[in-house]
């Protein structure tokens, strides 16, 4: 092996090198790229549970959240007695976009909880 032949060794290790370290950086970005996107598609799916707001005057019920654009999943709204059986059922199936709001006279029914679920997603509110 003579001067030149280890001279373009040295170049051609270089360069595989460098390719390797381009190809690490490029595979760290892709893989954090992915991981924020799931992110911001599991943060989408539960702010229909995180919007949920119950609010309660006497025996007035009233329960307001926003269902998002493309929301296909059923929803189930329940209440529920303080051994946790169904009282009565509010809702059942999909819900068409945007704000929503349901109010029941809580007088009669003397429910403990509301229960929703959704797509993957379960809360539980006590309503007194």
């Amino acid at each position: 092996m003579n001067a030149e032949s280890f001279t373009n060794f040295l170049e051609n290790a270089a360069m595989a090198l460098l390719l390797l370290l381009a190809s690490g950086v490029v595979w760290v970005i892709l893989k954090r790229m992915a991981s924020a996107m799931r992110k911001g598609v599991i943060a989408a799916e539960s702010s229909l549970i995180d919007g949920l707001n119950v609010s309660v005057s006497s025996d007035a019920v009233e329960i307001r959240f926003v269902v998002p654009q493309g929301w296909k999943h059923d929803c189930e709204l329940t209440l529920l007695d303080d051994s946790r059986s169904t009282v009565e059922t509010l809702h059942t199936g999909p819900l068409p976009p945007g704000e929503q709001l349901i109010t029941y006279d809580n007088s009669t029914l003397k429910a403990t909880f509301l229960n929703f679920e959704t797509e993957g997603q379960a809360l539980q509110r006590r309503l007194n």
